[in-house]
Formats: C-alpha cells, sequence, structure tokens
C-alpha cells in the first residue's frame, strides 16, 4: 500500500472513530438483524469501539441498524437505485470541513435523498446511508400529491374509503393507487364512473375534470341560493359522488312597510310578501313631509331593497338649521335621537340597530355636522347573513375594482425588471393576496381560489402585460411567504400567474408546513411587515401617496385562532395614513349563513377584513362561481368624463384640517382630479435641467380641468409673461394627477407617478375686461397643445404620439362641473329640489344657479380651495413663493360682501362685484389661498340625499390676498383675513363664448 494511500486510510480512521464515539449522530444503536434483513442487507462482524476484533484493514464503526461492526473503509457503494416517480437524488458527505456534495465512489456515510417529480411528493424518506456491504440503507416512496385522510370531511360528505397506498404496487388485482379526495391516496378502478351527478330544481350544473375526481358544480339559477346540500360533489373512487344533492331556495326579502312607516310613509302599491328578487315598490309622503331616500326600490337577488333608506322628513321650522331624517333601514329602526323639538340638529347624534338576525353594516352612531350632513351619510344597511352575493353582481363589482387598479399598473420595463420595494421605487401598485390553506379548504376549492386570483391580476393588467410588485402570502394555523413584495421584482402578469401555477402543483406539500387551523390574524400581521418596508421607503423618498396597495384576503371562514384578524386590520388602516391599503375580502363562507350569534360573529368578521367597506366584500358560494363570472362580466366603462366627481375626501367631510393652502393637509390621492398645475416650460438636455421642472423658480398656479381641452385658471399668473405675439402662450406646461411635487433625483428616475400626465399650453386667452392692478375680472382660458413625457434617461421631455390638444379622462384625470353649462350637476340637483321652473330659459336658469353656488347662508357658506401654495404665513409685500411639496386642500368659509369689504377698505384696496371672499372654517387655525395657489378652483358639494352621491362644483378662481394666513382687527375683532377670489359664474358666458369660438 502506497504512503498516501496509508495516510488518506488514516485520516478517514480517525475522523470516523470520532464520529462513531459519538462526534455527529449520538450513540450507536444496538444491532437488529431483523431490522437489517427487513432492508437486505447482512450485518458484518460485531465489535466495541476501540477493541482489537476487526481485522484485515477493518475499523469497528457505527453501521446503522447492525450496530458496531467491523468496515472496510475503502469499499464504496455503487449509484443509488432508480426510485419510481423520481429523477433527481442529492447526496452528500460529511467531512472535517462540513456537509458537501459527494461524487463517485460513494463512501461509507455518504447520505443520498430522493427528490421527487412534480406531482408527487415525499411521503416516507429512506434517510439512504452508504453502509458496510456497499449498499444502501432506507426505503423511500415518491407518491402522488394528494390531501391526507380526514375523518371529519369524511364523514361530512358520506364517502367509503377503499385501501390506503402510497403507490400501486401496494394496489392488488389491477387497481391502481389513486387520490380520493378526504380519504387520501386509495387503491381504486381507474375506470371506474360515477355516470352523471343527479339533477336539482332550479339549479344547473357544470363539470370540471374527468373520470374519478371528476366534480359536479351545481349553481343555483338567479334569485335562488343554496340552503342546504353541496355546493359541489366529486366522484370517488367507489364510484359514487359525494356530498349531497343541494336544495337551491327563492331569495326573498322582507316587507319594507315598517321602516318607512315608522316616519309615516307609506308605500303607494304595496302588496302582500312573500317578495322575491324584481318585486318593486314605490314609497311616498303625506302632506307636510318630504321623502328622504330612493322613491322606488326594488328587491334584489341578495335579499336586500335596492337603493337608499327612506324616510319621511318634517318641512322645516322658519329658521330651523338641522340635517334631514337619515332614513330607516329596512328590519332596522332609529333607536335613539329621532325625537324631540331639536332633533337633527347640528352636533346631535342619533344610532341605529338591526332587528334579529339581521347585521348593521355601516355606521350605528352618527351625528349631524356642520354642513347639514351626516358623518356617516344616513342610516345603514340591515343585511340578512343567509344569503349570499349573486355571482354576476358580485364580479361585476369586482370588476370595477379592477379597472380602479389597473390604472396605476407600471408598463414593462425595458430593462431586467423593476426595482425592489426596498430599492427606491416608482408609482404603481402594490398587490398582496392572503390565501386561506386551512384543512377546511378542500383541494378543488384551493385550485379554484387560485384560478380566481389568476383571472384577477390578468383583469389588473387590462389584457396587457402590465407590472406591479406582488406579494403572496399562503396561511392555516401558521403563515408562510410564498412571494415577497420586499425582495422581489416588479412582476408582469404572465410571471405572477406562474407564481401561482406553481403554488397549486406543490399545495400539499405547502400544506404540510402551514398547519390546518384558521389563523387569519398572523397572516395579517407578516403582511403588516411588508407593507411598513414599504411605506418607510416611501417616506425616505418624501412621499409615501403615489403607491397604491391592495390586499385581497380569499378565505373560507373566520379565523379559529391567533389574533383578531379585523383588529390588525384597523391598526393597518391607521397606521399607514394618509394614504392606507385598500382591503378586499373575498369569502366563501358557509357556517356565516345562520341564525345563529356565531353566524353573525363570523359575517361581522369577514366583513371587518375589508374594513367594514361592504364594496369590498364579496359572500360568495364558492370560488368556482367567482373564477366562472369573473371571465363573463363586461368591463364596466366608467364614465371618467362626468364632471365634479372627487376622489377619497373623507377629511373634509369631518370637517377637519384638509392638506392644501395654508395650513390644510395633504391631500389623498385622486382626490381632486381636476387639479391642474402650470411650470414654465422647461425642455431639459441634461437631468440637471429636468429638475428644474416642478422647482419653485418654475411654478406658477393652479388651474381647473373644465372638458377635454380646457383648463380654467387666473389671468395673473400670465401677465408678466405676454409678449403681445402668440409665441409666447406657448412657454408653459400644465400637468394633471400631481399630488406630490418631485424635488429630487430620486423623485424624477424613480417615484413619477404613472397617472401623471404633461401637456404644453398652446393658447392662453385673457378675459377681455382683466385689469392687472386691481385683478378685477382676474380670468383665464388655456388651450392644450401636445402632450409630452420624460424620455427613458429622464433628461428631456418628448412628444406623445396623436395626443396634441386633447386630454383622456381617467379615475385620476376628470373635469370639474361649472355653473350655466349644460347638463351640469347643479342644474340637476336644483331640478330635484324644485327651484328650476319648468318653463325658465336658459338665462333664467343660468340665474338661479348663480344665486344658488353664491349662497353664503348659515347652512350654505363651506367651500373647498386646494393648490401647491405657502404652507406658512406670509407678509402682504413678501412676493416670494415656496411651493409645497404635496397638494394641499383646505375647508373655506364664504363671507358676505359687506363683511370682506371692511377688510378690503382697511388695505386700501377695491372689492368689486366680479369678487367673492372666504376665509378659514377654523377660529384657531388660519387656512387661506397663498401664492402659488392662484388660478386653482374654489369648489363647493352638491349632496343628493336620495341618492347619497356628490358633485363638485367650481365657484371661484384663487385671484388675491393681503397677508396669506395673517389675523387683523376689524370692526374691534380679531379675525383672519379673507382670501379673494374670482366670481366665476359671472363669467360662464365669456366662457362659453371662448371655447366655441377657438
Amino acid at each position: 500500500m502506497g504512503f498516501r494511500r496509508i495516510l488518506v486510510l488514516s485520516c478517514l480512521l480517525l475522523y470516523f472513530v470520532n464520529f462513531a464515539s459519538g462526534g455527529h449522530i449520538g450513540d450507536c444503536p444496538n444491532r437488529n438483524r431483523t431490522s437489517a434483513m427487513g432492508v437486505g442487507r447482512r450485518c458484518r462482524k460485531q465489535c466495541r469501539p476501540g477493541d482489537t476484533r476487526c481485522r484485515g484493514g477493518k475499523v469497528c464503526l457505527c453501521d446503522h441498524e447492525c450496530g458496531y461492526s467491523c468496515i472496510k473503509l475503502d469499499n464504496f457503494c455503487p449509484h443509488p437505485p432508480t426510485l419510481l416517480n423520481s429523477t433527481s437524488i442529492n447526496i452528500t458527505r460529511t467531512n472535517a470541513s462540513g456537509i458537501v456534495q459527494a461524487e463517485a465512489p460513494y463512501r461509507y456515510n455518504d447520505r443520498a435523498r430522493y427528490i421527487c417529480d412534480a406531482g408527487f411528493t415525499l411521503v416516507q424518506d429512506g434517510n439512504h446511508m452508504c453502509h458496510g456491504r456497499r449498499g444502501w440503507t432506507g426505503t423511500s416512496i415518491c407518491a402522488r400529491n394528494c390531501g391526507q385522510y380526514d375523518p371529519v370531511l369524511v364523514r361530512r360528505r358520506g364517502m367509503v374509503c377503499g385501501t390506503e397506498c402510497h403507490v400501486d404496487s401496494q394496489c392488488s388485482n389491477g387497481l391502481q393507487c389513486l387520490c380520493d379526495g378526504a380519504c387520501g391516496l386509495r387503491c381504486a378502478n381507474s375506470s371506474n364512473d360515477c355516470g352523471e351527478a343527479p339533477q336539482v330544481r332550479n339549479a344547473t350544473l357544470q363539470y370540471t375534470g374527468e373520470g374519478l375526481g371528476r366534480v359536479a358544480n351545481y349553481i343555483c339559477d338567479s334569485g335562488f341560493y343554496r340552503s342546504s346540500g353541496s355546493y359541489a360533489r366529486r366522484c370517488t373512487v367507489a364510484g359514487t359522488w359525494d356530498g349531497t344533492s343541494p336544495t337551491c331556495t327563492r331569495v326573498e326579502c322582507p316587507d319594507p312597510s315598517e321602516a318607512i312607516g315608522m316616519t309615516d310613509g307609506y308605500i303607494a302599491d304595496w302588496v302582500g310578501g312573500p317578495y322575491y328578487p324584481g318585486q318593486q315598490f314605490t314609497f311616498e309622503c303625506p302632506s307636510g313631509y318630504r321623502l328622504i331616500g330612493s322613491p322606488v326600490r326594488s328587491c334584489q337577488t341578495n335579499g336586500r331593497w335596492s337603493g337608499v333608506p327612506n324616510a319621511c322628513d318634517r318641512q322645516r321650522r322658519t329658521g330651523e338649521v338641522r340635517c334631514s331624517h337619515p332614513g330607516i333601514p329596512v328590519n332596522g329602526e332609529l333607536f335613539s335621537g329621532g325625537r324631540g323639538r331639536n332633533r337633527f340638529s347640528v352636533g346631535s347624534t342619533v344610532t341605529f340597530r338591526c332587528h334579529g338576525r339581521y347585521i348593521l353594516v355601516g355606521q350605528a352612531v352618527q351625528t349631524c355636522m356642520r354642513f347639514l350632513q351626516w358623518d356617516g351619510q344616513g342610516a345603514p344597511q340591515c343585511i340578512d347573513p343567509i344569503y349570499p352575493d349573486d355571482p354576476r353582481e358580485a364580479a361585476q363589482r369586482l370588476s370595477e375594482n379592477t379597472n380602479r387598479i389597473s390604472v396605476h399598473m407600471s408598463t414593462p420595463s425595458s430593462g431586467v425588471g423593476g426595482r425592489s420595494i426596498t430599492a427606491d421605487h416608482e408609482g404603481g401598485n402594490e398587490i398582496y393576496f392572503l390565501i386561506d390553506f386551512s384543512r377546511s379548504v378542500t383541494d378543488e376549492a384551493l385550485d379554484h381560489s387560485l384560478k380566481f386570483a389568476q383571472k384577477l391580476v390578468t383583469r389588473f393588467a387590462g389584457g396587457t402585460n402590465k407590472t406591479a410588485h406582488y406579494g403572496v402570502i399562503i396561511f392555516a394555523s401558521e403563515p408562510k411567504v410564498e412571494l415577497n413584495s420586499r425582495i422581489n421584482r416588479r412582476l408582469n402578469s404572465t410571471q405572477i400567474i406562474q407564481y401561482f401555477i406553481r403554488i397549486s402543483q406543490k399545495k400539499q406539500e405547502i400544506r404540510q408546513t402551514v398547519g390546518g387551523g384558521t389563523n387569519t390574524g398572523a397572516a395579517l400581521n407578516v403582511l403588516r411587515g411588508m407593507l411598513g418596508i414599504s411605506y418607510q421607503t416611501d417616506r425616505i423618498n418624501n412621499g409615501g401617496n403615489n403607491r397604491q396597495r391592495h390586499c385581497f384576503i380569499l378565505t373560507d371562514g373566520k379565523s379559529n385562532h391567533g389574533d383578531n384578524p379585523v383588529n390588525i386590520v384597523n391598526i393597518i388602516l391607521r397606521e399607514f395614513q394618509p394614504n392606507p391599503p385598500q382591503f378586499y375580502s373575498i369569502t366563501s363562507c358557509t357556517t356565516c349563513r345562520g341564525n345563529t350569534p356565531d353566524a353573525r360573529a363570523e359575517y361581522t368578521q369577514l366583513l371587518g377584513l375589508a374594513g367594514g367597506k361592504l364594496e369590498n366584500f364579496v359572500q360568495i358560494e364558492n370560488f368556482y362561481l367567482l373564477e366562472q363570472y369573473i371571465d363573463r362580466v363586461i368591463d364596466v366603462r366608467i364614465d371618467y368624463g362626468k364632471c365634479g366627481q372627487a376622489g377619497d375626501i373623507g377629511s373634509i367631510k369631518t370637517r377637519a384640517r384638509f392638506g392644501r393652502v395654508l395650513n390644510g393637509e395633504t391631500a389623498v390621492d385622486k382626490a381632486w382630479p381636476w387639479q391642474g398645475v402650470f411650470t414654465k416650460k422647461v425642455n431639459g438636455g441634461n437631468f440637471q435641467q429636468i429638475l428644474k421642472s416642478y422647482s419653485t423658480s418654475n411654478f406658477l398656479g393652479g388651474g381647473s380641468l373644465i372638458n377635454n381641452q380646457w383648463v380654467l385658471t387666473a389671468a395673473h399668473l400670465f401677465a408678466k409673461y405676454d409678449e403681445g405675439n402668440a409665441a409666447w402662450q406657448r412657454n408653459f406646461r400644465v400637468t394633471f394627477g400631481l399630488y406630490n411635487r418631485p424635488i429630487t433625483r430620486s423623485h424624477y428616475r424613480n417615484r413619477l407617478d404613472p397617472t401623471m400626465v404633461v401637456y404644453n399650453t398652446e393658447k392662453i386667452i385673457y378675459h377681455p375686461d382683466f385689469d392687472d392692478i386691481s385683478l378685477d375680472n382676474d380670468t383665464a382660458l388655456v388651450k392644450l397643445g401636445q402632450q409630452v413625457k420624460l424620455d427613458p434617461t429622464k433628461t428631456r421631455w418628448i412628444n406623445v404620439p396623436n395626443t396634441f390638444g386633447w386630454v383622456n379622462f381617467t379615475d385620476y384625470i376628470r373635469p370639474v362641473c361649472l355653473p350655466c353649462m349644460p347638463n351640469n350637476c347643479l342644474n340637476s340637483y336644483l331640478r330635484t329640489k324644485g327651484r328650476i321652473p319648468a318653463n325658465s330659459n336658459q338665462q333664467q336658469i343660468c340665474d338661479i344657479e348663480t344665486a344658488a353656488v353664491l349662497d353664503v347662508s348659515n347652512s350654505q357658506n363651506i367651500a373647498v380651495v386646494t393648490g401647491f401654495g405657502h404652507e406658512n404665513e406670509r407678509s402682504s409685500n413678501d412676493l416670494k413663493l415656496n411651493a409645497s411639496a404635496t397638494l394641499k386642500q383646505g375647508v373655506l368659509k364664504l363671507m358676505p360682501h359687506a363683511t370682506c369689504r371692511d377688510f378690503t377698505n382697511q388695505w386700501g384696496k377695491d372689492l368689486t362685484q366680479q369678487m367673492v371672499c372666504a376665509t378659514s372654517s377654523n377660529s384657531s387655525v388660519g387656512i387661506d389661498a397663498c401664492r402659488g395657489d392662484s388660478g386653482g378652483p374654489l369648489i363647493r358639494e352638491l349632496y343628493d340625499e336620495n341618492t347619497r352621491k356628490s358633485c363638485w362644483i367650481q365657484m371661484g378662481i384663487v385671484s388675491w390676498g393681503y397677508g396669506c394666513g395673517k389675523k387683523t382687527t376689524v370692526n374691534g375683532v380679531n379675525s383672519f383675513r379673507p382670501g379673494i377670489f374670482t366670481k366665476l359664474p359671472l363669467f360662464m358666458a365669456w366662457v362659453n363664448q371662448t371655447m366655441e369660438g377657438n
């Protein structure tokens, strides 16, 4: 034997002696000849460590089930045997430096582990070790992916399970080892056929799969619901259908006459019940009362009456200032606050409650606010939980949400991919899926929920391959992150769909790691951590409002252990203000559809996962139905051209100081979609030049989009740039969809909002009587020119083809309403109030609209102003502009003309009849329009209590002030100085004529 070989064997001997004496695997087991024979091996000569019984170069080592034996170290094992349903083996070796990959020849104690093919799982791992007789220990089995035996589901579905198995060889008489649902793997005849499933009245049958495992899906007809039985039945290996045939029962709506009768109203065409979907009633009130809510309501397929809850509101006494009656919910009542002479007065509260099994959805306690609206928008709904959502209507509602999400999807990058969320990142979407893998979710149901998620992704992308950041969290008793948004780059729709397909393929493996319970709270805590990283990155990048986050929770029922998930949702919503994520709860819960306290609690929790928003909550029979109908629904065509439709303006509604204007608060993304921002044109050439695009020195002021071609603003913005020719009018740009002003290099490179659009100005037309000294008639119209965008290098602005002079409306870019314009919402509002006589001509109508929009009575004197102006107090001679980083908004109080004149007389300024004044609505905080807000809109809300919908109409244009946000003493009272606005209704004839002539 050569010296080198002797040296190697000596080293191995020292290592294995140490190994066998407890170094790595602990004490050696006693010799077990029976176990050894069971795996087809004979044991070598028995020994004890340290004795001299071993001869011929053998050493005493632990040889697995043979115990300590005399081993010859230069014996080698062959390649491990082939295993059915496995084409890959991982072989490792332990040496002094640790565990390494082993290569042939394989030595004593090398370890082999089989890797099963796709669709198979290692159900028996033999822990194969190279043993002393040149063979491998242990036995492994790769079995078909299949759920484990579930005795509860077997009993519930009435199944008869065959002989348990893992592979075909364990079955006799030519049977195969097949997956049999809740029975797990069982020996069966693959040629068994269950035939056709039983037919059911008022339902249609749809089949998925074929042969054994074929599933019959029962779909109740529209207007019917599954009151008992199984929504799906599976063909078992016994050749029978599992479960029981369902019963489809007709949906009934409750009698609505009791609710309207509580306020002395009645149903004009009432008939006795039962009331099925399609039944329609007309609601009326006696003389001296006014109907609140929908005058005509229909029974719907979810057991609810359409429209807004009704009430008959007593006519107001002279001088009475109060909210209208909030309405009475069907199957509920106004429990407190609805009686007494001062009921519904400003500051008073009312409380609602529901009867019996019905669940209150909405705000139970509401307060009458100063501008005479209820802070919860009036009576909530009392919902019967036994009725699921109609799958057709649910799919339509989801389509509306996916259309809105699609607006923020990013176009595919030409590079390798987007940055991870932990890096600086651009605007767009983050989309999270939390998917329930608990034991109660069958494999078929799980596959349908994953397919439904895939189809949602397809709709997000709008049929293209747009990208977003995705996170996927699987949960049962424990959460498991399958796709981490903090690490992964942006994914297009094709890539994320492939992730869902892989999750479906390895669902059995995942199930083994997450347990069988339902711990939704644990999954939400993981989500909270992911969101924290994302929001932190936005804060670092000086923003946070440009990225939209959507969280879809797909579950079959209530969380049964761990933290209360609704509490965690509410924590997330509070923690990540002012731009919290949207939550969507989509559930196939059946146990929540009962007349028990537990069922009501379950329904309430699942609704709470949607943040309490009924529009974001879907309770469906099963995910198969949604998967089918989400494909069939036609995309909802939202009329973005409808004027005056604001976004999320909740803080305005609660009279909080909003974000905009001096001492206002930051405006929520897409709150004011008509807001335009004027800047001087910067063409670029290098990145340093581009940085000036939205700099303070380049900033001019605001404007409001009034149609696809024109922007309304103040004339004084451009007066000093007027060179007396047409060319100067093209030296500016206007931007829409801007809520966070780009300031730093990082903003331009990584965080420009994809909803933002930029246009060159083509024409700037002043009012002919504009006075640039007194700022009387301070009005201008700007016509849009060429749309531009930053090139990929972010060094120059380039033209967008086929976009000259026309902006397309989106959820983020919409026109404001103007008075004295055809089809404006003010006209419709006044007609419903009976304030426009039927025979009125156009001028009379305009006069009525003007008087209404300029009304400064106590109940009508609230307005809102928006812009990027100063954030600090300014003196009257401070002309330096320091624009805010975010769009701001503030609530103002209109001031009578005579009161305002007392201020302007003190300043030595003229207040003309073409001007209107407004001051802070907060007596302790000065909210005002400042330099940089100039040209922006002063708007008012028109709220229709019969539909609970709002429309915003522009009444003024920010023009001038005297000391921004400062106080002054007038008539012995120290008050905030008012801002001065152009009185827009007086200029509408000129606006219409100018647009028609240009």
